[in-house]
């Protein structure tokens, strides 16, 4: 039987509040596979978030901006949701002295509370394939002012290899997320322009080979480069993208 929106938010939050999931194995392929697109991706994320001075902000999930804003812009204000209230607590008490208004609510993103149009830009990293995209997407496009942005980085599942690999891999993950396919960037392309950068392919191969050999250590090796200048290659032929695993959407209010 299908589970209901309802079930689905609970299950997320039981297991983000008792940090359920099991992704030891997985923080060490990451470390070989993001070494250099990670500093890819911190750039394209830099260039984007300077543009967020004295705007007002949404955060979907309540921890990037810690790694995306703290220390690089001044926002008029943050407000924070999630619906893990043991997440929502460990990231208020880290906003102690920041020079600028935030807010922490418990709140499920999928019924958005707030007004029309309250924010210049909703924001999240690694958000949207845990909701329902088109609802959670209406409620986001309802809350943007006019002209407002989005900026998510998500992951994809696009590539049959990637799919294999998360269903023998299921304690890595809520059981109800999915990343995303190609039928999410038709829902978004309805309500938002969007400009998109994918990251990983061949890294993710290259980054598995470096971890057999080093070990989890020397992230900087001629290996793992390797990887990075493919990806950064082959990233720019459209047809390539759905190979990827990772992507930034950014976007536009229709």
């Amino acid at each position: 039987m299908k589970k209901s929106l309802e079930e689905i938010v609970k299950t997320e939050a039981e297991y983000y509040d008792g940090n359920k999931l099991e992704r030891g194995k997985i923080r060490k392929l990451r470390r070989h596979a993001f070494h250099f697109s990670g500093k890819r991706e911190a750039k394209v994320l830099d260039k984007i978030v300077a543009t967020f001075h004295d705007k007002e902000l949404l955060e979907i999930g309540s921890s990037s901006w810690l790694y995306w804003i703290k220390g690089k812009v001044m926002p008029k204000k943050i407000t924070c949701i999630n619906i893990s209230e043991f997440r929502l607590n460990n990231c208020k008490k880290k906003a102690e002295g920041i020079p600028f208004e935030m807010d922490f609510l418990l709140m499920d993103a999928n019924q958005l509370e707030f007004p029309d149009e309250t924010f210049d830009v909703v924001y999240g990293g690694a958000i949207l394939h845990h909701l329902d995209i088109e609802k959670s997407l209406n409620h986001v496009h309802r809350v943007l002012k006019p002209g407002g942005y989005i900026l998510f980085t998500e992951p994809l599942n696009i590539n049959p290899l990637y799919k294999i690999y998360r269903k023998l891999n299921p304690k890595e993950r809520t059981p109800d997320e999915h990343a995303l396919v190609l039928n999410d960037f038709k829902i978004i392309k309805e309500k938002f322009t969007f400009e998109h950068y994918f990251f990983d392919f061949f890294s993710v191969f290259t980054g598995f080979i470096s971890l057999k050999i080093y070990g989890d250590k020397n992230y900087k090796n001629w290996i793992n480069k390797t990887g990075y200048y493919l990806d950064v290659l082959f990233s720019k032929i459209p047809f390539m993208h759905v190979l990827f695993a990772r992507v930034i959407i950014y976007g536009k209010k229709k």
